[in-house]
């Protein structure tokens, strides 16, 4: 049914100027109302200062922070062959695309409900990519391409240390299954361009199990540690490697999310840089 209306879209955009916004308001009520019927409790979210206008559902997965953050560490050039591993809904892909212009960009996505949202959104949003749904390791098509920028935001918890819930959605996303983290590096540095990137978002635990894998086929790699207090510890850490390179592994300065904090109960205020990245939709610079 959604993907009928899809075909509408198409119609709508052929009328007449003075009839648009009749029809749009009316579109995005239906539209909603059909993902309403496939997935309860859907929210519309705006990101780049409004750029991007993102659906997603409530109960699942939730594109914020970490989203943006991987983007803007994607360090594509127009014209290059991009690929995210697990694209959700869409939005770390579509915010690269936001920056980066004449990108030919894959994402493929296992969950059949993200998938379905990341076509709406990518026609909401005018946004032109390959959009898959399928299993990243099995998908046959993707085992033939060879890609200039691989990115990924993988699961960042150990089942044996998750609680599981009833919600599949925000399970699948959230549980790292034994080997699935090794596979994604793996399937990464196989299907990623001599001298091309992989870039990857995750826990500080879990660095020297990254690195272990990433130096079997990877060099000049890049730890850049995400700080989200005072307390100098980082919450989450960026990796950028290079395939087929031999450049030392480097430990950068830490990005702070927040200006410093000097009185007691005073509101936290982004940092310039990640002001920028947030509403500008500028790239990280490392």
């Amino acid at each position: 049914m959604i993907f009928l209306f899809t075909i509408k879209i198409f119609f709508v955009r052929n009328l007449k100027t003075s009839y648009n916004k009749y029809v749009l308001s009316v579109k995005n009520k239906l539209l909603i109302h059909l993902m309403d019927c496939q997935l309860p409790n859907i929210t519309e979210n705006s990101f780049l200062d409004g750029k991007l206008s993102i659906f997603q559902p409530i109960k699942g997965f939730r594109a914020g922070l970490d989203s943006v953050l991987l983007a803007a560490s994607v360090n594509a050039q127009s014209g290059e062959k991009v690929l995210e591993i697990g694209a959700g809904v869409g939005t770390v892909l579509f915010c690269l695309m936001n920056r980066i212009s004449g990108l030919e960009a894959t994402g493929i996505e296992i969950m059949e409900e993200y998938h379905t949202l990341s076509l709406i959104n990518a026609k909401r949003n005018k946004i032109n990519a390959n959009l898959i749904l399928g299993d990243f390791f099995t998908y046959e098509n993707l085992k033939k391409k060879i890609f200039d920028q691989i990115f990924f935001n993988p699961p960042y918890y150990p089942v044996s240390n998750y609680k599981i819930s009833d919600n599949k959605l925000l399970d699948i996303a959230n549980i790292e299954y034994p080997g699935i983290l090794k596979r994604m590096l793996n399937f990464a540095l196989k299907r990623c361009k001599p001298y091309g990137y992989i870039t990857l978002i995750h826990r500080p635990a879990r660095i020297s199990d990254i690195l272990s894998i990433l130096k079997n086929g990877a060099g000049d790699i890049k730890i850049l540690p995400i700080v989200s207090s005072n307390s100098n510890s980082a919450s989450r850490i960026i990796i950028r490697a290079r395939k087929s390179a031999k450049g030392d592994t480097k430990l950068l300065n830490p990005l702070f999310l927040y200006k410093d904090e000097k009185k007691r109960g005073q509101k936290k205020q982004y940092t310039s840089e990640i002001h920028n990245i947030l509403r500008n939709g500028y790239g990280l610079n490392f």
